[in-house]
C-alpha cells in the first residue's frame, strides 16, 4: 500500500485558511441577502453583467477570487468590505504549537499529564487525578 505525506508549509496553510474564511463570509452574506431580498447567483450575475457560472465558480473555489472580483461581489450585494490585519490568535485545536507553553494535555477525570522524556529511556507518562494531591489517597464521601 502506497501512502503519501504532504506538507504544504505554514505559508500556504495560512493563505488557504484566509481564502476559505473569505469564501465562507461571501457565502454567508449571499445566503442572508437571499433570505432578505431573494438575491440569487443569477441576480448577482445580471447586476455584474457576467455569467452565473462564473459567480458559482468563484463562490465554490473553482475560480480564483481577485480583490476586484471580491469588491464587485460585495458591491452587487450592497455590502461594504471591512478588512483588518492583526496578529494571529493561536487557539487549542489548531494543530499549531502555542509559544512559551509546556507540552501538556488533560483527560476527563484526571488533571494535567506531564510528558517526561529521559535521554535513552522511553517516554514516561505520569497522570495525577484532578481531585487529589500527589501521594495522598482519595477521600471517600
Amino acid at each position: 500500500m502506497t501512502s503519501f505525506h504532504f506538507d504544504i508549509g505554514e505559508r500556504a496553510r495560512h493563505a488557504g485558511r484566509f481564502i476559505g474564511r473569505v469564501r465562507g463570509e461571501l457565502l454567508r452574506a449571499l445566503s442572508e441577502r437571499k433570505s432578505e431580498r431573494g438575491l440569487s447567483q443569477e441576480a448577482l450575475a445580471r447586476k455584474l453583467d457576467t455569467k452565473r457560472s462564473l459567480i458559482n465558480r468563484q463562490l465554490s473555489g473553482e475560480s480564483n477570487l481577485t480583490l476586484r472580483s471580491l469588491a464587485d461581489l460585495a458591491w452587487a450585494m450592497d455590502l461594504e468590505i471591512s478588512f483588518e490585519l492583526k496578529k494571529p490568535a493561536v487557539n487549542a485545536g489548531q494543530n499549531q504549537p502555542i509559544q512559551n507553553q509546556t507540552m501538556t494535555t488533560s483527560t476527563v477525570r484526571h488533571g494535567q499529564i506531564r510528558y517526561i522524556n529521559g535521554a535513552a529511556k522511553p517516554a514516561a507518562v505520569h497522570a495525577t487525578p484532578a481531585n487529589s494531591e500527589l501521594g495522598q489517597p482519595k477521600k471517600s464521601a
